[in-house]
């Protein structure tokens, strides 16, 4: 069954956090429905440019964990000069071998790690062709 929920995986895998967590980030901040998948996900993380996790609340060490989110849009591959070439998820990893991002693929979002891709599982070898559409720095 498809559960529309590449997005929450990519938080929880970009963020450290729980995928309950993730779940309910992505209810308050995109208003995302369960299995409907999440909207406007580069348009509203560049707009929150930051945020905050409120985490082990319940223990006796509770931890708040915040992340700056430097966005960038229609990424273009500086290795080709001879014209304006996006980056592959492929290309992406090469590039960006060092850090955490976001990113988003038609319809899709994963998180890169360190140039390591953490996606879905039926995704996770086909999908190195696909264009990178935009990506967040999760610093």
């Amino acid at each position: 069954m498809k559960k529309n929920d590449c997005a929450v995986r990519a938080f929880a895998n970009a963020f450290n956090i729980t995928y309950d967590l993730a779940h309910e980030f992505t209810a308050d901040k995109f208003k995302r429905k369960a299995r409907k998948g999440t909207k406007a996900v580069y348009t509203t993380l560049n707009q929150l440019k930051s945020v905050t996790f409120e985490l082990f609340s319940n223990t006796l060490f509770p931890e708040t964990k915040t992340y700056n989110l430097v966005c960038v849009n229609k990424p273009i591959n500086a290795d080709y000069t001879h014209k304006k070439v996006s980056y592959t998820v492929k290309t992406f990893c090469a590039k960006y071998s060092k850090g955490t991002f976001i990113v988003l693929v038609n319809k899709h979002a994963l998180t890169i790690k360190d140039g390591i891709v953490i996606d879905n599982p039926d995704m996770r070898f086909t999908g190195y062709r696909r264009i990178v559409e935009s990506f967040i720095k999760v610093c």
